[in-house]
């Protein structure tokens, strides 16, 4: 029988999982942990800043722009992108008329999202392992 310890296995990308909504936020983090991926959570800004300045690896914030009180997900997505570089962003928002900043390089993911938000985190990780950064 081979030997399978000789087998390097990348680790799984991170992902920072932004949402104010606990149940959406939940089920959605729920559901990229089963597909492989390490999820933190946050249900603000502030707690998404908190986590991106610690010493853990993100190499994905996934955001709504409806964020509640404080920094709303566009300006948390400005905020990673001028403090984390490197780290991909994701929007989403259930608004249906919104322009994005230009910093914001990911198109815009538009709400409800069962069944695209997979393919578009794969999307953005593919992105950052293919263009260097």
């Amino acid at each position: 029988m081979p030997d399978d310890s000789s087998q390097i296995h990348a680790p799984a990308e991170t992902i920072l999982f932004v949402e104010d909504e606990a149940l959406v936020r939940m089920d959605m983090a729920e559901f990229l942990r089963e597909c492989g991926y390490r999820v933190h959570e946050a249900a603000n800004a502030k707690e998404a800043i908190e986590a991106l300045q610690s010493k853990f690896a993100v190499d994905l914030v996934f955001t709504d722009i409806n964020l509640g009180e404080g920094m709303n997900g566009l300006e948390l997505a400005g905020w990673t992108l001028s403090h984390r570089p490197g780290v991909k962003v994701v929007v989403t928002t259930g608004i249906s008329q919104i322009e994005l900043p230009p910093e914001v390089v990911e198109p815009l993911l538009a709400k409800p999202y069962t069944g695209r938000l997979l393919d578009r985190v794969k999307q953005a990780l593919a992105k950052q392992a293919g263009d260097g950064s």
